[in-house]
């Protein structure tokens, strides 16, 4: 089973990927680092912005690349991944990590708004 979209949120987060209010977008919100936004469901989108080309979404900043890098995760690859991130990080084993604009890694791999 793939990933559900709030793992997929969670993913992107731990990736770096800033949140951006957008009412046009799905869910009234998208995701960006370095100028790509995260693709949660690519079929809903492409649905979504009428299109029907990879190369469409790609002229529109869509991020290609890590999409095709995760669509597959299920949400326990997607937790394994985060808490690979978390590793990788974290300065002090077993406390919260802080990524950006109030969001918190935890060692178990989740997200958490302080």
């Amino acid at each position: 089973m793939k990933m559900d979209y709030k793992t997929s949120v969670d993913l992107a987060l731990s990736l770096g990927y800033e949140e951006v209010v957008d009412d046009k977008a799905f869910k009234g919100r998208y995701f960006i680092k370095n100028e790509k936004k995260w693709i949660h469901d690519i079929q809903a989108l492409m649905r979504h912005l009428e299109i029907d080309q990879y190369a469409d979404l790609e002229n529109l900043g869509y991020d290609l690349d890590n999409y095709h890098s995760y669509k597959d995760h299920t949400n326990e690859m997607a937790r394994q991944e985060m808490q690979s991130i978390y590793r990788g990080i974290t300065h002090c084993d077993g406390e919260a990590t802080y990524l950006s604009d109030g969001m918190w890694l935890l060692p178990d791999g989740t997200l958490e708004e302080r």
